[in-house]
């Protein structure tokens, strides 16, 4: 996803041209957006040290009760209604503004995943061997932001903006779970934005109409005989790894295919390989499948039989709304310094995302939030060891989807 390091520079003077008309209109829009701005230059330095204390103490998927806390308390100071243990430890909060308007939402994943390598930061992680490397920590400071701009407008704000804090994004479990427990309900919005961390530089926001990752298909092959059933699966699970490609190849065809460790089935004589497929596409898709029915169909164990499940789409692919994404264009270039706005349009094969899910009940998009500084050497490539994230990143990220927000509900 992958320049010069810059601050921005331009403020939202510009976000609401294309939703008012005449000067009156633009006088009162511009006195809205000068208090966002303001709000945000006061409260930058306790967003950075927020960041900072949630990196200290990251929590695995599922055990996000500290930073649920966090979260919680900060919503409640402002003013927003609050839910907890949505989901789990996810957490909501609901800012009513002052003028009837439409409800949108916006999410931020809040979990850390599981790393042993040396964290390079002075506000290095506390937990043994968890660490926030795919940029978690960013995203739920740049919602608590968004949060603290909105608010300062609330008697202004014409609409409502639905918080989501979700847990367990990196097990795939917890955006189902939240929706399952009617995290899009009451009041339910028309449409749902986040942002991911990404290896542009800061500064810079990318955004995709259509495809942007691709889901999951669950693998299970389950074996049964006399034979050396342990042997035997060795085999199976090696046919499965095998369909996966390079990531030298064109990104609509990167298959990689992730097996887990074979293990004896419930019943006697009788084993389960389990495993995920990521196919970038359609296309893809179909070639991994057909490639793991044909390897182990070649396969010849004595005495030793085996059934193939292929379960598509068990994480869908994430597909940001194309009218929803290209309604945003145009303020997301007003507050972004010049060629901020990288309008990338393509899947990246490597990763998925949970936000998936929300996005098969309402139009959603998320953009990539720039987080690397070439100059400073911070890489910010998501589950990278070395993963550094510029925190300047905070404030691009939530001036521009705090701009994109006020848009949507100035325009619906």
């Amino acid at each position: 996803m992958g320049n010069t390091h810059s601050a921005l520079k331009v403020g939202l003077f510009a976000v609401l041209v294309l939703a008012v008309s005449g000067p009156a209109a633009h006088a009162q829009d511009q006195t809205l957006i000068d208090r966002i701005d303001h709000r945000l230059e006061s409260v930058r330095a306790d967003l950075i040290e927020l960041r900072r204390d949630i990196h200290r103490h990251p929590e695995v998927s599922g055990q996000e009760e500290r930073t649920a806390g966090i979260v919680a308390a900060r919503l409640s100071s402002l003013g927003l209604e609050v839910q907890t243990g949505i989901g789990g430890h996810g957490v909501v909060g609901i800012l009513r503004g002052g003028v009837p308007g439409p409800v949108v939402a916006y999410r931020a994943d809040m979990d850390a995943v599981q790393s042993s390598a040396p964290d390079p930061v002075p506000f290095a992680s506390e937990t043994p061997g968890v660490r926030h490397i795919c940029g978690h920590d960013i995203h739920t400071t740049v919602a608590l932001g968004i949060a603290e701009a909105l608010a300062a407008i609330r008697d202004e704000l014409p609409g409502t903006v639905k918080f989501i804090f979700q847990p367990a994004e990196e097990n795939v479990q917890g955006a189902a779970a939240m929706i399952e427990e009617g995290v899009l309900e009451d009041p339910a919005p028309e449409a749902i934005f986040a942002v991911h961390s990404a290896p542009l530089e800061v500064g810079q926001i990318g955004s995709v109409e259509g495809l942007a990752l691709p889901g999951l298909d669950r693998v299970t092959v389950t074996l049964r005989g006399e034979g050396d059933l342990s042997d035997a699966a060795r085999s199976y699970a090696g046919a499965i790894s095998a369909v996966s490609t390079s990531r030298d190849i064109a990104p609509s065809d990167f298959i990689a295919a992730m097996v887990s460790r074979p293990r004896p089935g419930q019943e006697s004589g009788e084993w389960v390989i389990a495993g995920l497929v990521r196919a970038a596409s359609a296309e893809a898709r179909a070639r991994a499948k057909a490639g793991i029915d044909e390897r182990l169909a070649a396969l010849r164990h004595e005495g030793i039989s085996h059934e193939f499940s292929y379960q598509e789409q068990t994480l869908p692919d994430m597909v940001n709304d194309p009218q929803l994404v290209r309604s945003t264009l145009e303020t997301l270039r007003s507050v972004l310094q010049p060629g901020g706005l990288l309008e990338v349009n393509q899947v990246t094969p490597y990763f998925g995302e949970d936000f998936a899910h929300y996005q098969q009940h309402i139009p959603g998009a998320m953009y990539w939030l720039g987080v690397s500084n070439s100059e400073l050497g911070y890489v910010g490539m998501p589950h990278s060891p070395d993963f550094v994230a510029d925190e300047e990143s905070i404030i691009v990220g939530t001036r521009a989807m705090a701009a994109v927000l006020l848009d949507f509900l100035m325009k619906h």
